[in-house]
């Protein structure tokens, strides 16, 4: 068994909110380990969760979103199971005190793997993020609508202690801004950086991970390979990000 909480969490974090549709689960030895991109590259990312209920299994997605709808309708904690013809797993069989839900399963064949980021990588600038960080820069996010850029930079603070900032609306002069401060931060030395990144993505990720107990950002700026590695974890459930920068 398990709490449809807990399952509705595993599948927000790759969702995204409807922006990853077809997707495959890897279940090996009760950990459920899911890999994904967008379809545009620019987010790669996995999730692993231990004590899933469900045998040693490969299965696949083709629309998330109805699978969302089904166990939308469901309460507290769920069966779930396989559904076999022929050995082939067919359909996965979800179940709660009031509803048994059959979802049909993706034939493997058409959902192809998710791709990995290719390459070895430097972290110079590390900070960690809190789950009252999370919720103030999704709020930062919604003050700003219409901002599609977030600009992530180092700031110092009044005791000239360095301090990350998360600029929303801050690649155009004239416009409006909301910038959240992260204090608890590593950049190794490392001064007047500035990286850009979809602020809608960014926010999106957040929201999505607003239950995990602790995260971590760090940077990559490395020329032509510039990008953040988001990473959020509690009990059970890890999950992890790479976004690209967007060009200056």
């Amino acid at each position: 068994m398990i709490d449809k909480l807990d399952l509705v969490s595993i599948i927000s974090k790759y969702h995204l909110g409807g922006l990853i549709e077809p997707i495959r689960w890897d279940i090996n030895d009760k950990t459920l380990s899911i890999k994904f991109n967008t379809p545009a590259k620019d987010l790669v990312g996995s999730i692993e969760y231990k004590d899933f209920p469900l045998e040693d299994s490969t299965i696949a997605f083709s629309k998330t979103s109805y699978l969302v709808k089904l166990i939308a309708i469901t309460n507290g904690y769920l069966n779930l199971d396989y559904f076999k013809q022929h050995k082939l797993i067919t359909k996965l069989i979800i179940a709660d005190n009031q509803y048994t839900l059959d979802y049909s399963l993706a034939d493997l064949n058409h959902i192809p793997k998710a791709g990995d980021l290719a390459g070895e990588f430097e972290y110079p600038i590390v900070a960690n993020i809190d789950n009252e960080s999370i919720l103030a820069i999704v709020k930062a996010k919604q003050a700003l609508v219409d901002a599609d850029t977030i600009v992530i930079k180092d700031n110092l603070n009044d005791d000239g202690e360095t301090r990350l900032e998360l600029c929303f609306g801050g690649n155009i002069q004239h416009q409006n801004k909301v910038s959240f401060y992260l204090p608890d931060v590593d950049t190794q030395g490392i001064t007047d950086f500035n990286e850009y990144y979809d602020s809608n993505m960014l926010k999106e990720i957040m929201y999505c991970n607003k239950d995990m107990t602790s995260g971590k950002m760090s940077l990559c700026i490395q020329e032509e390979a510039e990008h953040v590695k988001l990473e959020f974890e509690n009990d059970k459930l890890k999950s992890t990000y790479y976004l690209v920068s967007k060009e200056k």
